[in-house]
Protein backbone atom coordinates (compact mmCIF):
# COMPACT_ATOMS: atom_id res chain seq x y z
CA UNK A 1 0.00 0.00 0.00
CA UNK A 2 1.76 3.10 -1.24
CA UNK A 3 -1.09 5.56 -1.79
CA UNK A 4 -4.07 6.76 0.21
CA UNK A 5 -6.44 5.13 -2.27
CA UNK A 6 -4.71 1.78 -1.80
CA UNK A 7 -5.04 2.17 1.97
CA UNK A 8 -8.71 3.06 1.69
CA UNK A 9 -9.30 0.09 -0.60
CA UNK A 10 -7.48 -2.32 1.73
CA UNK A 11 -9.64 -1.20 4.66
CA UNK A 12 -12.80 -1.02 2.52
CA UNK A 13 -13.36 2.69 3.16
CA UNK A 14 -15.69 4.50 0.81
CA UNK A 15 -16.09 8.25 0.43
CA UNK A 16 -18.84 8.43 3.04
CA UNK A 17 -16.74 6.41 5.52
CA UNK A 18 -13.73 8.68 4.97
CA UNK A 19 -15.84 11.81 5.46
CA UNK A 20 -17.42 10.43 8.65
CA UNK A 21 -14.09 9.34 10.12
CA UNK A 22 -12.48 12.63 9.18
CA UNK A 23 -15.21 14.59 10.94
CA UNK A 24 -14.89 12.40 14.04
CA UNK A 25 -11.12 12.86 14.14
CA UNK A 26 -11.36 16.63 13.66
CA UNK A 27 -13.89 16.98 16.46
CA UNK A 28 -11.78 14.86 18.81
CA UNK A 29 -8.56 16.71 17.99
CA UNK A 30 -9.76 20.19 18.97
CA UNK A 31 -8.36 21.10 22.42
CA UNK A 32 -6.24 17.94 22.30
CA UNK A 33 -4.45 17.49 25.64
CA UNK A 34 -6.05 20.51 27.26
CA UNK A 35 -7.45 20.31 30.78
CA UNK A 36 -11.14 19.51 30.79
CA UNK A 37 -11.20 18.06 27.28
CA UNK A 38 -12.70 14.57 27.50
CA UNK A 39 -13.41 13.89 23.83
CA UNK A 40 -12.37 10.47 22.57
CA UNK A 41 -12.57 8.50 19.38
CA UNK A 42 -14.96 5.56 19.38
CA UNK A 43 -13.27 2.23 20.07
CA UNK A 44 -13.95 1.13 16.49
CA UNK A 45 -12.35 4.24 15.03
CA UNK A 46 -9.39 3.98 17.42
CA UNK A 47 -8.71 0.41 16.33
CA UNK A 48 -9.09 1.25 12.66
CA UNK A 49 -6.67 4.19 12.86
CA UNK A 50 -4.25 2.03 14.84
CA UNK A 51 -4.28 -0.62 12.13
CA UNK A 52 -3.87 1.93 9.34
CA UNK A 53 -0.97 3.62 11.13
CA UNK A 54 0.75 0.28 11.73
CA UNK A 55 0.40 -0.70 8.08
CA UNK A 56 2.31 2.42 7.10
CA UNK A 57 4.93 2.79 9.82
CA UNK A 58 5.79 -0.90 10.24
CA UNK A 59 6.03 -1.51 6.52
CA UNK A 60 9.11 -1.87 4.34
CA UNK A 61 8.37 1.38 2.50
CA UNK A 62 11.08 4.03 2.34
CA UNK A 63 11.07 6.69 5.04
CA UNK A 64 10.22 9.37 2.50
CA UNK A 65 7.09 7.48 1.47
CA UNK A 66 6.13 6.77 5.09
CA UNK A 67 6.49 10.47 5.89
CA UNK A 68 4.43 11.50 2.88
CA UNK A 69 1.64 9.03 3.64
CA UNK A 70 1.84 9.84 7.34
CA UNK A 71 1.10 13.50 6.71
CA UNK A 72 -1.61 12.73 4.15
CA UNK A 73 -3.31 10.52 6.74
CA UNK A 74 -2.99 13.18 9.44
CA UNK A 75 -4.52 15.79 7.15
CA UNK A 76 -7.47 13.49 6.53
CA UNK A 77 -7.76 12.04 10.04
CA UNK A 78 -6.02 14.48 12.45
CA UNK A 79 -5.50 12.04 15.31
CA UNK A 80 -2.59 12.90 17.61
CA UNK A 81 -1.76 9.41 18.76
CA UNK A 82 -2.11 7.51 15.50
CA UNK A 83 -0.75 9.91 12.92
CA UNK A 84 1.64 12.24 14.79
CA UNK A 85 3.45 10.19 17.43
CA UNK A 86 5.04 7.96 14.74
CA UNK A 87 7.04 10.99 13.59
CA UNK A 88 8.32 11.49 17.14
CA UNK A 89 9.21 7.82 17.51
CA UNK A 90 11.00 7.84 14.16
CA UNK A 91 13.20 10.75 15.18
CA UNK A 92 13.74 9.67 18.79
CA UNK A 93 14.70 6.14 17.75
CA UNK A 94 16.94 7.47 14.97
CA UNK A 95 14.90 5.70 12.30
CA UNK A 96 14.48 9.05 10.53
CA UNK A 97 17.96 10.51 10.20
CA UNK A 98 18.26 12.13 6.77
CA UNK A 99 18.34 15.96 7.00
CA UNK A 100 15.96 16.34 4.03
CA UNK A 101 13.40 14.06 5.69
CA UNK A 102 13.62 15.94 8.98
CA UNK A 103 13.30 19.24 7.14
CA UNK A 104 10.09 17.97 5.54
CA UNK A 105 8.71 17.13 8.98
CA UNK A 106 9.61 20.51 10.50
CA UNK A 107 8.10 22.37 7.55
CA UNK A 108 4.82 20.45 7.75
CA UNK A 109 4.59 20.96 11.52
CA UNK A 110 4.99 24.73 11.18
CA UNK A 111 2.31 24.84 8.48
CA UNK A 112 -0.13 22.89 10.67
CA UNK A 113 0.49 25.26 13.59
CA UNK A 114 -0.79 28.10 11.41
CA UNK A 115 -3.96 26.25 10.41
CA UNK A 116 -7.31 25.38 11.96
CA UNK A 117 -7.39 24.13 15.55
CA UNK A 118 -8.13 20.55 14.53
CA UNK A 119 -4.63 20.53 13.01
CA UNK A 120 -2.82 23.00 15.27
CA UNK A 121 -4.02 21.58 18.60
CA UNK A 122 -2.81 17.97 18.17
CA UNK A 123 0.44 19.20 16.61
CA UNK A 124 1.02 21.53 19.55
CA UNK A 125 0.33 18.64 21.91
CA UNK A 126 2.76 16.21 20.28
CA UNK A 127 5.43 18.90 20.41
CA UNK A 128 4.77 19.67 24.07
CA UNK A 129 4.51 16.18 25.60
CA UNK A 130 6.71 14.22 23.22
CA UNK A 131 9.31 16.20 21.28
CA UNK A 132 9.86 18.95 23.89
CA UNK A 133 9.67 16.91 27.10
CA UNK A 134 12.26 14.50 25.70
CA UNK A 135 15.78 15.79 26.36
CA UNK A 136 17.09 13.76 23.43
CA UNK A 137 14.86 15.47 20.88
CA UNK A 138 13.98 18.93 22.24
CA UNK A 139 16.92 20.97 20.97
CA UNK A 140 16.99 19.51 17.48
CA UNK A 141 13.22 19.82 17.18
CA UNK A 142 13.08 23.43 18.35
CA UNK A 143 15.90 24.51 16.09
CA UNK A 144 14.41 22.65 13.14
CA UNK A 145 11.03 24.30 13.65
CA UNK A 146 12.21 27.90 14.06
CA UNK A 147 14.57 27.49 11.11
CA UNK A 148 11.76 26.27 8.86
CA UNK A 149 8.89 28.58 9.66
CA UNK A 150 8.34 32.32 9.77
CA UNK A 151 4.55 32.50 9.99
CA UNK A 152 3.69 34.66 13.00
CA UNK A 153 0.66 32.59 14.00
CA UNK A 154 2.72 29.39 13.89
CA UNK A 155 5.54 30.91 15.94
CA UNK A 156 3.12 32.13 18.61
CA UNK A 157 1.46 28.73 18.83
CA UNK A 158 4.91 27.21 19.08
CA UNK A 159 5.63 29.40 22.10
CA UNK A 160 2.38 28.38 23.77
CA UNK A 161 3.59 24.77 23.80
CA UNK A 162 7.22 25.50 24.63
CA UNK A 163 7.19 25.11 28.41
CA UNK A 164 9.76 22.27 28.47
CA UNK A 165 12.08 23.91 25.90
CA UNK A 166 15.40 25.14 27.37
CA UNK A 167 15.04 28.83 28.15
CA UNK A 168 18.07 29.90 26.14
CA UNK A 169 16.35 28.61 23.00
CA UNK A 170 13.00 30.26 23.72
CA UNK A 171 14.67 33.52 24.62
CA UNK A 172 15.66 34.21 21.02
CA UNK A 173 12.07 33.85 19.83
CA UNK A 174 10.77 36.03 22.67
CA UNK A 175 13.20 38.75 21.58
CA UNK A 176 12.10 38.58 17.95
CA UNK A 177 8.38 38.88 18.81
CA UNK A 178 8.33 41.25 21.78
CA UNK A 179 8.49 44.38 19.64
CA UNK A 180 4.85 43.88 18.62
CA UNK A 181 2.53 44.40 21.60
CA UNK A 182 -0.11 42.16 20.00
CA UNK A 183 2.24 39.25 20.76
CA UNK A 184 2.61 40.07 24.43
CA UNK A 185 -0.29 38.01 25.75
CA UNK A 186 1.07 34.84 24.13
CA UNK A 187 4.60 35.60 25.34
CA UNK A 188 3.18 35.99 28.86
CA UNK A 189 1.37 32.65 28.60
CA UNK A 190 4.55 31.01 27.40
CA UNK A 191 6.45 32.36 30.41
CA UNK A 192 3.68 31.19 32.73
CA UNK A 193 3.67 27.69 31.26
CA UNK A 194 7.47 27.60 31.39
CA UNK A 195 7.24 28.32 35.11
CA UNK A 196 4.47 25.86 35.94
CA UNK A 197 4.76 22.94 33.50
CA UNK A 198 6.00 19.76 35.18
CA UNK A 199 9.08 19.87 32.93
CA UNK A 200 9.01 23.62 32.43
CA UNK A 201 12.24 25.47 31.80
CA UNK A 202 12.52 29.01 33.21
CA UNK A 203 15.28 31.51 33.91
CA UNK A 204 13.97 33.70 36.70
CA UNK A 205 16.23 36.70 36.13
CA UNK A 206 15.65 36.82 32.38
CA UNK A 207 11.93 36.23 32.82
CA UNK A 208 11.66 39.20 35.18
CA UNK A 209 13.30 41.38 32.52
CA UNK A 210 10.98 40.12 29.77
CA UNK A 211 7.91 40.45 31.96
CA UNK A 212 8.73 44.11 32.64
CA UNK A 213 8.48 44.83 28.91
CA UNK A 214 5.11 43.19 28.37
CA UNK A 215 1.94 45.23 28.01
CA UNK A 216 -0.43 42.85 29.78
CA UNK A 217 -2.97 43.06 32.58
CA UNK A 218 -1.00 42.92 35.83
CA UNK A 219 -4.11 42.35 37.97
CA UNK A 220 -4.95 38.86 36.76
CA UNK A 221 -4.51 35.74 38.88
CA UNK A 222 -2.11 34.28 36.32
CA UNK A 223 0.11 37.37 36.48
CA UNK A 224 0.24 37.09 40.26
CA UNK A 225 1.05 33.38 39.99
CA UNK A 226 3.97 34.06 37.67
CA UNK A 227 5.29 36.84 39.89
CA UNK A 228 5.11 34.50 42.87
CA UNK A 229 7.08 31.87 40.98
CA UNK A 230 9.79 34.40 40.16
CA UNK A 231 10.54 35.37 43.76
Amino acid sequence: MQTLNEIYSAFKLGKSDIARLSDEAKLESIDCGKKGSAKQLSSETWSLFDNISSKVWYSTMTNSLKISLGFQLFETFPSYYHFLTPFYHGIRNKEIIEPVEKKTIWQHVMVYLSMENYYADPVGYVLWVDFFEDETTVRETWQGLVNNGSNRKALLRLLENAGPVPFDMKETLYASLIGDTSNHEVIFKSLLYSAYDVFGQIDKEKTVNILAKLKVNTETENYKLLKEKLK
